[in-house]
């Protein structure tokens, strides 16, 4: 089987992996290094892919693995303000074509944990099976199962809040920062 060339799979990926970018960095100029450093570093290594399923789970947890690193870094501390991130959280509304409610979700994703947020999006967006996206989290069924259900309860209750009009301060309290591990704390938007 001929090896699939870097510009097939940046025609098939790169919105993809662009909106993962997104939903991590918050910053759309960010997003698309992050996108652009992947497919420069697959060049980079000389790696073909033969299989076009495999080559998209790789080319997904590349990018999770480096938007985690970004938000690790010192870059990211030092550019991003809150009110640019939320103005670049979403992506862009096409001619005022986006709804209330599909904003909302939207919305209500960027309030989730990083590791909640890839598994909705990989779930609903890019229809991949619990067990398709622990192989590509490399997490456990079971972990990405529990994601998924804590990742819907903590939607639902944002989504909740704001039809009933709370205010935000109680969705910060949904995932509040604990224990000395940054599995337990969510990235609130605060730097």
């Amino acid at each position: 089987m001929k090896p699939l060339s870097l510009e097939e799979l940046m025609t098939a990926h790169y919105d993809t992996l662009l909106r993962i970018a997104m939903q991590h960095t918050g910053n759309r100029p960010e997003a698309e290094d992050i996108v652009q450093d992947i497919f420069l570093k697959l060049l980079e290594s000389g790696r073909q892919f033969t299989d076009a399923a495999y080559a998209k789970a790789f080319l997904i947890r590349s990018a999770v693995n480096r938007c985690y690193d970004y938000l690790k870094s010192a870059r990211r501390q030092r550019s991003i303000s809150l009110t640019d991130a939320a103005e670049n959280a979403l992506p862009p509304d096409r001619g005022g074509f986006l709804s209330e409610q599909t904003r909302a979700v939207l919305e209500a994703m960027q309030q989730l944990r990083p590791e909640f947020r890839n598994v909705i999006y990989l779930y609903y967006y890019e229809e991949y099976s619990i067990k398709e996206i622990a192989a590509i989290l490399r997490k456990s069924s079971n972990t990405v199962s529990s994601w998924l259900t804590r990742a819907r309860k903590a939607m639902k209750e944002v989504l909740q809040d704001e039809q009933n009009g709370l205010s935000d301060s109680h969705a910060a309290d949904l995932y509040p920062e604990g224990g000395d591990s940054d599995e337990g704390k969510r990235i609130t938007g605060t730097v």
